[in-house]
Protein backbone atom coordinates (compact mmCIF):
# COMPACT_ATOMS: atom_id res chain seq x y z
CA UNK A 1 0.00 0.00 0.00
CA UNK A 2 2.85 2.38 0.87
CA UNK A 3 4.56 1.70 -2.45
CA UNK A 4 1.34 2.43 -4.33
CA UNK A 5 0.88 5.70 -2.39
CA UNK A 6 4.48 6.67 -3.11
CA UNK A 7 3.92 6.06 -6.83
CA UNK A 8 0.77 8.20 -6.83
CA UNK A 9 2.56 11.07 -5.08
CA UNK A 10 5.45 10.88 -7.51
CA UNK A 11 2.98 10.98 -10.39
CA UNK A 12 1.28 14.11 -9.07
CA UNK A 13 4.38 16.02 -7.99
CA UNK A 14 6.96 15.00 -10.59
CA UNK A 15 4.60 14.21 -13.42
CA UNK A 16 6.05 10.74 -14.04
CA UNK A 17 4.79 7.34 -13.02
CA UNK A 18 5.69 3.80 -13.96
CA UNK A 19 2.52 1.84 -13.05
CA UNK A 20 3.93 -1.44 -14.35
CA UNK A 21 7.22 -2.70 -15.63
CA UNK A 22 7.69 -1.59 -19.23
CA UNK A 23 5.24 1.33 -19.05
CA UNK A 24 5.60 5.00 -18.19
CA UNK A 25 3.14 7.87 -17.85
CA UNK A 26 4.02 11.55 -17.85
CA UNK A 27 1.89 14.62 -17.15
CA UNK A 28 2.52 17.69 -19.26
CA UNK A 29 1.04 19.78 -22.04
CA UNK A 30 0.43 19.15 -25.71
CA UNK A 31 0.17 20.84 -29.06
CA UNK A 32 -2.10 19.10 -31.54
CA UNK A 33 -1.98 20.87 -34.88
CA UNK A 34 -2.76 24.51 -34.04
CA UNK A 35 -4.36 23.78 -30.67
CA UNK A 36 -2.25 24.02 -27.53
CA UNK A 37 -3.08 22.50 -24.13
CA UNK A 38 -0.90 23.63 -21.25
CA UNK A 39 0.28 21.61 -18.23
CA UNK A 40 -1.35 19.56 -16.66
CA UNK A 41 -3.99 18.95 -19.32
CA UNK A 42 -2.12 16.27 -21.27
CA UNK A 43 -0.67 12.87 -20.50
CA UNK A 44 1.84 10.79 -22.43
CA UNK A 45 2.01 7.05 -21.85
CA UNK A 46 4.36 4.55 -23.46
CA UNK A 47 4.58 0.77 -23.48
CA UNK A 48 6.28 -1.68 -25.88
CA UNK A 49 3.30 -1.75 -28.24
CA UNK A 50 1.72 1.68 -27.92
CA UNK A 51 2.43 5.37 -27.48
CA UNK A 52 -0.58 7.45 -26.42
CA UNK A 53 -0.91 11.21 -26.11
CA UNK A 54 -4.16 12.14 -24.37
CA UNK A 55 -5.33 15.67 -23.67
CA UNK A 56 -8.55 17.33 -22.57
CA UNK A 57 -9.39 17.79 -26.26
CA UNK A 58 -8.66 14.36 -27.75
CA UNK A 59 -6.34 11.35 -27.64
CA UNK A 60 -3.91 9.98 -30.22
CA UNK A 61 -2.59 6.42 -30.30
CA UNK A 62 0.50 5.22 -32.11
CA UNK A 63 1.98 1.79 -32.70
CA UNK A 64 5.71 1.44 -33.42
CA UNK A 65 5.06 1.18 -37.18
CA UNK A 66 3.19 4.52 -37.04
CA UNK A 67 6.12 6.53 -35.69
CA UNK A 68 9.19 7.62 -37.66
CA UNK A 69 11.06 9.19 -34.74
CA UNK A 70 10.77 11.01 -31.42
CA UNK A 71 12.55 14.36 -31.66
CA UNK A 72 13.49 17.01 -29.14
CA UNK A 73 11.37 20.11 -29.74
CA UNK A 74 12.04 23.43 -28.02
CA UNK A 75 11.54 26.70 -29.90
CA UNK A 76 12.05 28.62 -26.63
CA UNK A 77 14.51 26.80 -24.32
CA UNK A 78 13.57 26.67 -20.62
CA UNK A 79 10.02 27.81 -21.44
CA UNK A 80 8.88 25.39 -24.15
CA UNK A 81 10.57 22.01 -23.97
CA UNK A 82 9.05 18.89 -25.38
CA UNK A 83 9.21 16.03 -27.80
CA UNK A 84 7.69 15.89 -31.26
CA UNK A 85 6.10 12.68 -32.49
CA UNK A 86 7.22 12.39 -36.11
CA UNK A 87 4.58 10.03 -37.41
CA UNK A 88 3.22 8.36 -40.53
CA UNK A 89 -0.51 8.53 -39.83
CA UNK A 90 -2.29 10.58 -42.52
CA UNK A 91 -5.44 10.85 -40.38
CA UNK A 92 -3.61 12.79 -37.63
CA UNK A 93 -2.33 16.40 -37.63
CA UNK A 94 1.23 16.61 -38.89
CA UNK A 95 2.45 18.44 -35.78
CA UNK A 96 1.95 16.52 -32.53
CA UNK A 97 4.08 17.71 -29.61
CA UNK A 98 4.17 16.82 -25.93
CA UNK A 99 5.39 19.57 -23.59
CA UNK A 100 7.31 18.34 -20.56
CA UNK A 101 9.35 19.53 -17.63
CA UNK A 102 12.98 18.52 -17.49
CA UNK A 103 15.05 17.18 -20.34
CA UNK A 104 13.24 16.03 -23.50
CA UNK A 105 16.21 13.82 -24.32
CA UNK A 106 15.81 12.05 -20.99
CA UNK A 107 12.11 11.49 -21.65
CA UNK A 108 12.87 10.06 -25.10
CA UNK A 109 15.35 7.67 -23.51
CA UNK A 110 12.76 6.61 -20.94
CA UNK A 111 10.24 5.91 -23.70
CA UNK A 112 12.82 3.71 -25.43
CA UNK A 113 13.60 1.96 -22.15
CA UNK A 114 9.86 1.27 -21.78
CA UNK A 115 10.13 -0.71 -25.01
CA UNK A 116 8.56 1.65 -27.55
CA UNK A 117 10.86 1.81 -30.59
CA UNK A 118 9.71 3.64 -33.76
CA UNK A 119 9.97 1.51 -36.91
CA UNK A 120 8.29 3.61 -39.65
CA UNK A 121 10.62 4.63 -42.53
CA UNK A 122 11.56 8.31 -42.80
CA UNK A 123 9.94 8.49 -46.24
CA UNK A 124 6.51 7.93 -44.65
CA UNK A 125 6.64 11.06 -42.46
CA UNK A 126 3.47 13.14 -42.63
CA UNK A 127 4.27 16.76 -43.42
CA UNK A 128 2.16 19.91 -43.53
CA UNK A 129 -0.43 19.53 -46.29
CA UNK A 130 -2.38 22.73 -45.88
CA UNK A 131 -5.59 23.21 -43.93
CA UNK A 132 -7.86 20.14 -44.01
CA UNK A 133 -11.07 22.16 -44.39
CA UNK A 134 -12.47 23.59 -47.60
CA UNK A 135 -12.24 27.38 -47.84
CA UNK A 136 -15.88 27.52 -48.91
CA UNK A 137 -17.00 25.84 -45.68
CA UNK A 138 -14.94 28.29 -43.60
CA UNK A 139 -16.47 31.24 -45.48
CA UNK A 140 -20.02 29.90 -44.96
CA UNK A 141 -19.41 29.39 -41.23
CA UNK A 142 -18.15 32.98 -40.82
CA UNK A 143 -21.07 34.31 -42.87
CA UNK A 144 -23.69 32.47 -40.80
CA UNK A 145 -21.90 33.32 -37.54
CA UNK A 146 -21.99 37.05 -38.29
CA UNK A 147 -25.52 36.81 -39.66
CA UNK A 148 -26.77 35.34 -36.40
CA UNK A 149 -25.22 38.22 -34.47
CA UNK A 150 -27.25 40.61 -36.62
CA UNK A 151 -30.40 38.92 -35.34
CA UNK A 152 -29.67 40.48 -31.99
CA UNK A 153 -30.77 43.75 -33.55
CA UNK A 154 -34.30 42.38 -33.98
CA UNK A 155 -35.42 43.44 -30.51
CA UNK A 156 -38.47 45.30 -29.20
CA UNK A 157 -38.37 49.07 -29.30
CA UNK A 158 -36.67 50.51 -26.25
CA UNK A 159 -34.39 47.53 -25.63
CA UNK A 160 -31.50 48.80 -27.74
CA UNK A 161 -29.10 48.94 -24.81
CA UNK A 162 -29.84 45.43 -23.62
CA UNK A 163 -28.60 42.23 -25.29
CA UNK A 164 -31.42 40.02 -26.55
CA UNK A 165 -31.88 36.28 -26.52
CA UNK A 166 -30.59 36.09 -30.09
CA UNK A 167 -27.08 36.72 -28.77
CA UNK A 168 -27.07 33.04 -27.79
CA UNK A 169 -27.75 31.88 -31.36
CA UNK A 170 -24.15 32.21 -32.69
CA UNK A 171 -22.80 30.31 -29.68
CA UNK A 172 -25.33 27.52 -30.12
CA UNK A 173 -24.51 27.43 -33.84
CA UNK A 174 -20.76 27.09 -33.15
CA UNK A 175 -21.33 24.29 -30.63
CA UNK A 176 -23.66 22.34 -32.93
CA UNK A 177 -21.33 22.82 -35.89
CA UNK A 178 -18.41 21.29 -34.00
CA UNK A 179 -20.59 18.45 -32.75
CA UNK A 180 -22.08 17.78 -36.17
CA UNK A 181 -18.78 17.67 -38.04
CA UNK A 182 -17.34 15.19 -35.56
CA UNK A 183 -20.41 12.95 -35.76
CA UNK A 184 -21.71 13.15 -39.32
CA UNK A 185 -19.84 11.59 -42.28
CA UNK A 186 -22.01 13.67 -44.61
CA UNK A 187 -20.90 16.93 -42.99
CA UNK A 188 -17.31 15.73 -43.01
CA UNK A 189 -17.50 15.19 -46.78
CA UNK A 190 -18.91 18.70 -47.22
CA UNK A 191 -16.43 20.45 -44.92
CA UNK A 192 -13.14 18.55 -45.41
CA UNK A 193 -10.91 18.44 -48.44
CA UNK A 194 -10.51 15.16 -50.30
CA UNK A 195 -8.46 12.48 -48.53
CA UNK A 196 -8.46 14.43 -45.26
CA UNK A 197 -9.67 13.07 -41.92
CA UNK A 198 -11.83 14.58 -39.23
CA UNK A 199 -9.19 13.39 -36.72
CA UNK A 200 -7.01 16.23 -38.00
CA UNK A 201 -9.46 18.83 -36.68
CA UNK A 202 -11.11 17.03 -33.77
CA UNK A 203 -9.06 18.88 -31.18
CA UNK A 204 -9.89 22.26 -32.73
CA UNK A 205 -13.59 21.39 -32.98
CA UNK A 206 -13.64 20.30 -29.34
CA UNK A 207 -12.02 23.58 -28.34
CA UNK A 208 -14.72 25.51 -30.23
CA UNK A 209 -17.39 23.45 -28.45
CA UNK A 210 -15.91 24.06 -25.01
CA UNK A 211 -15.54 27.82 -25.50
CA UNK A 212 -18.97 28.27 -27.08
CA UNK A 213 -20.64 26.16 -24.36
CA UNK A 214 -19.01 28.17 -21.56
CA UNK A 215 -19.96 31.48 -23.17
CA UNK A 216 -23.49 30.22 -23.78
CA UNK A 217 -23.93 29.38 -20.09
CA UNK A 218 -22.44 32.70 -18.95
CA UNK A 219 -24.59 34.82 -21.30
CA UNK A 220 -27.69 32.75 -20.49
CA UNK A 221 -27.20 33.39 -16.77
CA UNK A 222 -26.62 37.11 -17.36
CA UNK A 223 -29.69 37.38 -19.58
CA UNK A 224 -31.85 35.46 -17.10
CA UNK A 225 -30.64 37.64 -14.21
CA UNK A 226 -31.36 40.75 -16.28
CA UNK A 227 -34.90 39.58 -17.01
CA UNK A 228 -35.48 38.93 -13.32
CA UNK A 229 -34.21 42.40 -12.36
CA UNK A 230 -36.41 43.99 -15.03
CA UNK A 231 -39.51 42.18 -13.78
CA UNK A 232 -38.95 43.10 -10.12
Amino acid sequence: MLSALDADLKYLVCGTWSPTVGEIRVIGGARIGIVNATWPFAKLSASPGRLRLASVLDSYDFEPQDVVALERYGPIPLFYNGIRVVHARPDYPSKIIFWCFGSPDELINRIREAGFLPTAPSSSEIRWRGIPCRWASIFIFILVWNGLFLLNGARPHGAENQPGMFILAPLLFAFLTGWGIKRSPTLQTMVLNDRRSVNEVKGFLTLIQVISALLFVVFAILLFAGVLRTSV
